[in-house]
């Protein structure tokens, strides 16, 4: 069960024609991290990255005491030939985040993307209550991946259920080992039979990490015993995020910034989409306005 969230897991590729970008945002959620992480020891985050990116990444990301960064290369944990190599970037990152910490052994953990940020202040028990995590669901009728997941899992499709949403999440390595070991078949390991799902799904979501992770705990029956029922998780005191805070757009930045510094913005994290292309010195500066 949970007992702290003191870990994160951040995949990271330096795209071609956007490095100083990424660069960028990741030094920007670090930075955010560092601003508003309130335990007693550091917090731990955890950057894979594919192999080429690994050296920039280790010299150009910001150092402060109480977050402990480290930048691993993808291939320390998926051999050369495996089929996670034949997956595009965004699935790629899916995975990254239910193996890597089901391999090393994580409890609860955190889920990040570079265009995360953290506005609230944390510390190792602020999404755990009672040994579960509070962690962020959405309905399953919002999104068409349910239903395919159902298919892949074996698990009836409830359109009145919820299921765990999108990053920035709350996951336990335990099920994430468990979700991984539920597609494996003999020797076709769980890897191999998702990038098996996505060439029979080209052009639909089959699936995303957490509704992999969320099919496969309630088809074993133990997705309550790890996280909260989602009715209190959407009236808790403490949000991961709010959409009102988050930008998906340009435009909806321009109309966000002009609201006063200070505000709540009802959850510890937001993201500002990098598809909207906003500068980062602006990213930053909406970010850092939010009182912690």
């Amino acid at each position: 069960m949970f007992t702290e969230v003191r870990q994160a897991i951040l995949p990271l590729a330096l795209r071609r024609m956007k490095r100083r970008d990424d660069l960028g945002r990741a030094g920007l959620l670090i930075e955010s991290l560092a601003r508003h992480w309130r335990g007693p020891q550091p917090f731990e985050l955890l950057i894979v990255a594919p192999r080429q990116d690994v050296k920039e990444l280790r010299s150009s990301l910001p150092q402060f005491p109480n977050i402990d960064v480290s930048v691993r290369p993808e291939s320390d944990f998926f051999p050369m030939g495996s089929r996670f190599y034949l997956m595009t970037g965004w699935y790629r990152q899916q995975i990254v985040k239910l193996q890597v910490p089901a391999m090393l052994g994580f409890g609860g953990y955190l889920t990040l993307d570079s265009d995360v940020c953290c506005v609230g202040d944390f510390d190792a028990t602020t999404f755990i209550k009672n040994r579960v995590a509070i962690s962020r669901w959405e309905p399953k009728a919002h999104h068409d991946w349910w239903q395919h997941v159902s298919k892949i899992t074996g698990v009836p499709y409830d359109p009145e259920a919820h299921g765990l949403s999108v990053t920035p999440n709350i996951l336990h390595g335990d099920l994430a080992a468990q979700t991984l070991q539920h597609f494996r078949f003999g020797p076709i390991d769980g890897i191999t039979s998702l990038c098996y799902w996505l060439g029979r799904k080209i052009g639909t979501v089959p699936w995303t990490e957490y509704s992999l992770y969320t099919s496969v705990a309630e088809l074993k029956g133990n997705l309550f015993d790890y996280h909260a029922h989602w009715d209190p998780c959407y009236y808790a005191d403490d949000q991961l995020f709010s959409r009102k805070s988050c930008v998906w757009a340009a435009e909806d930045f321009e109309r966000k910034v002009l609201l006063p510094n200070g505000k709540d913005p009802g959850g510890k994290f937001i993201i500002v989409q990098s598809h909207a292309r906003i500068p980062i010195e602006r990213v930053r500066e909406y970010c850092l306005s939010f009182a912690g």
